[in-house]
């Protein structure tokens, strides 16, 4: 009876306590790049400072721990506030239920008590043995009844708590859906707004259905236990309720203590969660510059801050079970010690002290179990204040009462419009901004980047409103207009479309209700019902990210036909062909300009080659209109527009330094296109010659006499500046003055696997010594001849001195653990903490051993009331009664030895379990990735929450077991030396007990299976909703999102009906089982009496004794509910941590030779991804490079390109040919030696959520300052960083929000340089980005391929094919020309059709986007 169910077991997953380190090395001296030194609390009381936690542990430690106010929370009416008429009739209805279920124990020691008093007959009779009988028989009746309370109890609260937390996340939603853009401008990027609905509706949901209805449950036994023990002995209750403040105090005080805890737990495990999902979001970036080691670090340093929570909650755990328990002995030792005086003076017998003093007992611990329901209530209430908060929130932008116009003619009009985010706000985006877009017709916005043109859309979708300023749609301002309505006429493409996971025809419909011949003729007009019907089910396949992944053509013709619609009077076009080839672009175009006929359009173009021929362009600087006409009369301005057309041509055609050695390198070249646009070049010198490092030499640099005329130190339009390393205030300095960099080493990068370094200084020492001039190239650019690649005698190698080297295979089969695991496996988890669990097991069953015993003594101490001498009676009491109370204090030690080191134990568990989920995560191959399940938010999912179940199987479990064991085992001693036949039917009733719980288990397993990931399906729409709000909000289908929540989680309530009725069955029959058990021995103990085969003093203490036993026995299975339906979880850990990997980083084995030449093969390649086996990528594909040699690949779109780069990294492994490094399979080399020599350029940059410094480190961790603003300034990226407020530490968000797509490029390429490898990979690099930033981008592209190094370059723009060794033209997985940019062009084939438009000027005369 005396068993702790509550906090300990209890917790829900996701605030579980979490633990240290126990296992990591030293923390590297460099910043990592997953912590986040800056971070700032979010909206829910974000993670506190992970990073400076592992420095300032010491100061942190002397701060009061409630330094900060407690959070907010709802009062607890607030929780039901949701809750309708059906709602508050099924939480009487449990409430009553639950009243009479937790009555009915307190009823049974009525009862109970009156058996007792039959040991004053003295004598045993025909009629005492009917009185035996008379009362198993009312046991029988409480049985029963609590079979049903516990059925109607523990169904109709887990019915109400599904559906209020039902109607709670529908109305979250809503209001999500309803909020401004400025709100998802500051929450939206770290996936907090998601997570937060799921578990803080968990937290509710745990609140409101089991916890209220245990909290009622255990009052009742309280107050029945108050009322049963005033009925008996008012005495003993009296001195009860003075007692019990006591006991009162020792669980509410720990409570408080743990409800103050629960909040930094949580946020401390938020710094964790966002380290692993930007590892797993990131996962190509992270393989591809070998930083597995470091993130695995950075993960397991964060969970580190929970150390001293998680002991902390065991010390208080520990502590204030053990007062409670230890008090409630004592005080019980205190009461049967007066009962003496009461039963001498003949004013209470034994059977109403007894019945009094467990009475009592019940109470206090029904008191203690309820008060363990606050922490729960607390942790639901402040959940509930983030939702209400939430709920409640006004969205001052959404007018549904606005007016609307009768016609709309589309006449736009941008008067005098100041705007700034509100999530920047001292970022001025636009400046008294005008502009008139006549009806009808059609208007290109260009400008350089960060001009604040993007900013145009969401200012007319009304997405934001201007600070200043009207923007008037007919002459009326939108302000005034009807949102809806307003949305409804106006169409936006833009150039990565929304998909929602649903089908290709609910998609187009997207939130209109249609006819299927209205979208069937939509998808005509945008050309895509073609593609539509070649697919299987045609405009019911499912599309999004839990469905068929489209090409960018098709989703571009998915969102055309959705705007086709829409009919609209205003079309908003983002850039739509800027990521597209050249057929692709053709076919998009062909819909578009069928979409703008008779529309006014607007044009957002960062090429400026496809907007020629709009009605009118625009051009924008810093936030101003500063010229507006037509192309020709633009042209003839030759002001700003004709300047970044200048370098927008300039950057088509680049030319290309010769691979040249730098140690033979005599004189270097700079060849420019002259109407490049000097003026709009990077102060911070794009060009490699304005590197500092390339002018070290103050000497005058031979120019080629074709461009002699061109000098460029002499040139006076560019102003390079000093270079560091000759000038400090102007004066030179001599080769001994100048302070060399300082190389940070750290501890941590010896763990590193081996990166290339580069030691600046001897690269220097090396090139000033030599007698020939400096090598225009910078040293971050070559490789170095000891390290990387060399031309030397190195090349004679003999092949076989690596060949005979013995490569480890290791078998790809599934090794899966499909069962849940054993105990021994979870065992096997926590050997380490043997020493812990040693310790916490001695407790538990010393605590678990005084059930019996304590039943012994008091039987001891009841049969002395009826000893007829008076001296005898007072010598025996007083001695038993001093035994109970040491007993009392022994409980107290036993129980915080008990929750103390299995809490330890339990939380080093949970920490050592996560460490090694995302180890494990962080060693499969990208196509593991790719599947559906294995997305980033549910592998963040599972490391927060199944690690903790892990600990419920385990270590929680083995705590209970232990305690309940030692009961059993003492309680069957006691009962073998009173009276062997009674304990043997005893024992016989501990099968029955069993099987009652099994069968409890086998309900529980089988019909909470679906419930989880049903309400997972359901969070997937809500995600889609979040990730695509502007497309969501654009189209109002808002509407369409909320009904597909609804019917998911319609769908999740019928489930959990038949869940709750099948668990509310389980129960009240195990509950019902456990008194019928003991009636059965109530009745057997009168049956041996009556036999004589015992007397009746002996049965009497015997049927005690069971009694403690049996109860003891049932009560692990409390926990049975928590750990059966987290099985699965359980199951998926292991399944996790026991993948083979197909392409494992891990292993050691493999080559890894001193010198890499860079001939690259790819020999009769055929290639599929994983997850869509159906689809041949390549087909027998062979492509080889020479070492230094550049290599330009170009196709339509799934030509298979970019899967090249995914092969020679080795994401994927072809499914049949060979891919060959310097003549040797790629599989032959060790993986991290593999990737440390390759160099990737992403399409998308991929930038994490820290400093720039620290995105630029990642490629190298011990680089110093130097080489870092090196890298940044060959990369044009120094200037930009250089003008941001804090330069290099300026924190950049999840996303990169903060910096424009060409700025995370040119970070990106910066990365590359300071990697410094032979071999280059780059993906499209410069496609979507507007003119301007493309042309520095194209810059810093052209400076890093000059190095010599084998660079492979995916593009399908002409920007860089002039001048790259050879192009390779693909389509349909195979090769289908090869050449130079001039063979390929007088073959007049497929490469002259993508490349077109690129060169040839008069080809898009009549196209305008």
């Amino acid at each position: 009876m005396m068993i702790s169910r509550g906090l300990f077991g209890w917790s829900p997953p996701h605030i579980q306590p979490l633990t240290p380190v126990s296992e990591v090395s030293e923390p590297p001296e460099s910043p990592s790049p997953y912590l986040d030194p800056n971070a700032e609390p979010n909206r829910a009381g974000a993670a506190a400072d992970v990073g400076e936690a592992g420095m300032e542990e010491e100061e942190e430690e002397e701060e009061p721990e409630d330094a900060e106010p407690p959070p907010a929370a709802v009062p607890f009416s607030g929780l039901f506030a949701c809750a309708d008429g059906l709602d508050w009739a099924l939480m009487a209805v449990g409430s009553v239920a639950a009243a009479a279920h937790g009555a009915a124990l307190v009823v049974y020691l009525h009862y109970f008590g009156k058996v007792v008093n039959l040991l004053g007959l003295h004598r045993f009779n025909d009629e005492v043995f009917h009185e035996f009988k008379k009362h198993a028989l009312y046991i029988i009746y409480i049985a029963s009844g609590v079979f049903v309370a516990g059925w109607i109890e523990v169904s109709c609260w887990i019915l109400t708590g599904e559906r209020q937390t039902a109607v709670i996340r529908s109305k979250y939603v809503r209001v999500l859906l309803n909020q401004d853009m400025s709100f998802f401008d500051t929450y939206g990027n770290n996936g907090d707004i998601v997570s937060q609905v799921l578990s803080d509706v968990l937290l509710i949901q745990s609140a409101l259905s089991e916890k209220v209805g245990n909290y009622i449950h255990n009052m009742a036994t309280f107050f029945g236990g108050l009322i049963i023990g005033l009925i008996n002995c008012w005495q003993i209750a009296l001195l009860t309720l003075a007692t019990g403040p006591l006991i009162v105090a020792a669980g509410g005080i720990s409570n408080i203590f743990l409800h103050r805890l629960a909040e930094n737990i949580q946020d401390a495990y938020a710094e964790a969660a966002s380290i692993a999902e930007q590892a797993i979001c990131y996962i190509r970036t992270m393989y591809a510059f070998t930083n597995e080691t470091l993130a695995k670090y950075s993960y397991a340093t964060s969970l580190q801050a929970t150390l001293r929570y998680g002991i902390l909650i065991s010390l208080v755990q520990g502590l204030g079970l053990g007062f409670t328990y230890g008090l409630a002995i004592c005080s019980c030792a205190l009461q049967l010690w007066v009962g003496r005086f009461l039963v001498s003076r003949g004013k209470a017998n034994g059977g109403e002290i007894i019945t009094a003093v467990f009475a009592v007992i019940l109470s206090g611990l029904g008191l203690n179990q309820a008060a363990t329901n606050f922490y729960s209530f607390e942790q639901g209430r402040i959940a509930a204040y983030r939702l209400y908060e939430m709920i409640s929130r006004s969205t001052s932008i959404v007018n549904q009462d606005g007016n609307t116009l009768a016609s709309v003619q589309g006449n736009i009009e941008f008067r005098n419009v100041y705007f700034s985010y509100l999530s920047r706000p001292e970022i001025p985006i636009l400046s008294g901004f005008f502009l008139t877009v006549p009806a009808k017709k059609t208007v290109a916005l260009v400008g350089r980047n960060g001009s604040g043109k993007s900013s145009i859309i969401p200012l007319m979708e009304r997405f934001y409103d201007p600070t200043l300023g009207e923007v008037l749609l007919d002459g009326e301002n939108i302000k005034s207009l009807k949102i809806e309505w307003l949305r409804s006429q106006i169409g936006l493409v833009t150039q990565e479309p929304a998909l929602l996971s649903l089908s290709i025809r609910e998609n187009i419909a997207y939130g209109r209700s249609a006819t299927f011949d209205q979208i069937e003729e939509a998808a005509k007009t945008a050309h895509a019902h073609t593609f539509i019907s070649s697919l299987d089910k045609g405009y019911e396949t499912q599309v999004g990210r839990a469905g068929l992944a489209l090409t960018g053509e098709q989703k571009i013709k998915l969102a055309i036909a959705r705007a086709v619609l829409s009919n609209p009077s205003i079309l908003l076009l983002d850039e739509v062909t800027g990521g597209l080839d050249f057929v692709a672009e053709r076919a998009v175009q062909r819909a578009l300009d069928v979409l703008m006929l008779g529309r006014s359009t607007i044009i957002i173009a960062r090429r400026l080659s496809l907007i020629r021929n709009a009605d009118y362009i625009a051009v924008m600087e810093e936030g101003h209109l500063v010229e507006m006409g037509t192309h020709d009369e633009l042209i003839i301005q030759d002001a700003l527009y004709a300047e970044l057309l200048r370098c927008e041509e300039a950057a088509k055609l680049p030319k290309r330094t010769p691979i040249m050695d730098y140690k033979e390198a005599t004189s270097f070249q700079i060849e420019k296109d002259s109407s490049a646009g000097q003026n709009f070049q990077e102060p911070s010198s794009p060009k490699m010659a304005k590197s500092p490092s390339l002018q070290r030499m103050p000497a005058v640099h031979a120019i080629r006499g074709s461009d002699a005329d061109f000098n460029l130190h002499d040139s006076p339009n560019i102003q390079s500046p000093p270079s560091e390393q000759m000038l400090e205030n102007g004066i030179p300095l001599d080769a001994s003055d100048r302070i060399p960099p300082i190389i940070r080493q750290d501890s941590f990068e010896s763990r590193l696997p081996e990166l290339p370094k580069l030691d600046v200084n001897s690269l220097r020492q090396q090139t000033s010594n030599s007698s020939d001039p400096e090598s225009p190239i910078s040293p971050l650019l070559t490789s170095d001849p000891n390290n990387e690649r060399s031309h030397s005698k190195t090349f004679s190698r003999p092949h076989n001195q690596y060949d005979d080297k013995p490569i480890k295979q290791r078998g790809t089969e599934d090794a899966l653990c499909q069962k849940p695991p054993s105990f021994w496996r979870l065992a096997e988890l926590s050997f380490a903490e043997w020493f812990y669990a040693l310790l916490g097991s001695m407790g538990a069953a010393i605590f678990g051993s005084f059930n019996p015993l304590l039943a012994y003594v008091l039987a001891l101490t009841v049969t002395a009331y009826y000893r007829s001498e008076s001296h005898e009676r007072r010598h025996d009491v007083n001695k038993w009664c001093l035994v109970i109370a040491c007993m009392g204090i022994i409980t107290v030690f036993a129980n915080f030895l008990q929750h103390f080191y299995f809490g330890i134990m339990g939380e080093k568990m949970t920490e050592r379990v996560r460490r090694m989920m995302f180890s494990a995560m962080l060693r499969n191959e990208v196509g593991w990735f790719d599947e559906e399940e294995n997305s980033a938010d549910n592998l963040s999912m599972r490391l927060a929450n199944d690690a903790t179940f892990v600990r419920a199987a385990f270590s929680n479990r083995l705590s209970i077991f232990i305690q309940d064991s030692a009961a059993v085992v003492v309680a069957v001693l006691i009962g073998m030396l009173l009276g062997w036949r009674v304990a043997l039917v005893a024992l016989a009733t501990l099968p029955v007990l069993t099987v009652s719980a099994v069968a409890q288990k086998m309900w529980l397993a089988g019909f909470s299976r679906g419930i989880q990931e049903m309400h997972r399906k359901a969070s997937l729409v809500l995600e889609d909703a979040v990730r695509n709000i502007y497309t969501v909000v654009a189209f109002c289908a808002g509407n369409k999102v909320m009904e597909l929540y609804r019917l998911q989680l319609g769908k999740i309530f019928k489930r959990s009906v038949v869940h709750g009725v099948a668990i509310g069955f389980a129960f009240g029959l195990s509950q019902f089982l456990l008194f019928a058990c003991n009636a059965l021995l109530l009745w057997y103990t009168a049956l041996s009496v009556k036999h004589y085969r015992v007397d009746l003093l002996t049965a009497l203490k015997e049927y005690l004794v069971f009694s403690f036993a049996t109860f003891a026995l049932v009560e692990p299975f409390g926990l049975a509910p928590y750990i059966l339906k987290r099985r699965k979880s359980l199951t998926s850990v292991f399944e996790i941590i026991d993948r083979v990997p197909k392409i494992d980083p891990d292993d050691n084995a493999g080559l890894k030779p001193p010198n890499v030449y860079g001939t690259i093969e790819l020999k009769n390649i055929d290639f599929c991804y994983p997850t869509r086996p159906e689809v041949m990528v390549l087909s027998n594909f062979s492509l080889k490079v020479s070492g230094g040699q550049t290599i330009a690949v170009v196709g339509v779109s799934g030509s298979g390109k970019s899967t090249i780069i995914g092969l020679l990294e080795r994401f994927y492994d072809p499914v049949a040919g060979q891919a060959l490094l310097d003549n040797r399979d790629l599989k032959s080399y060790n993986l991290r030696w593999l990737r440390n020599h390759m160099g990737l350029v992403q399409q998308e940059p991929v930038i994490f959520s820290t400093t720039i410094r620290e995105n630029i480190i990642y490629a190298r961790h011990n680089a110093s300052d130097a080489e870092i603003k090196e890298a940044a300034r060959i990369a044009n990226a120094h200037h930009f960083i250089s003008s941001l407020p804090h330069g290099y530490d300026t924190h950049i968000g999840m996303r990169g929000v903060d910096l424009t797509p060409g700025q995370k490029q040119r970070i990106a390429i910066a990365r590359v340089i300071l990697k410094n490898a032979p071999i280059l990979l780059l993906d499209e690099a410069s496609s979507a980005i507007e003119s301007e930033s493309s042309r520095v981008v194209q810059e810093a592209l052209d400076t890093l391929i000059m190095g010599n190094k084998t660079t492979i370059l995916i593009a399908h723009r002409a920007s860089m094919m002039k001048h790259v060794d050879n192009i390779v033209v693909l389509n349909g997985g195979r090769i289908v020309e090869q050449g130079t940019h001039d063979s390929l062009l007088a073959m007049n084939g497929l490469y002259v059709r993508l490349m077109q438009p690129h060169f040839g000027k008069g080809f898009r005369q009549h196209r305008l986007i």
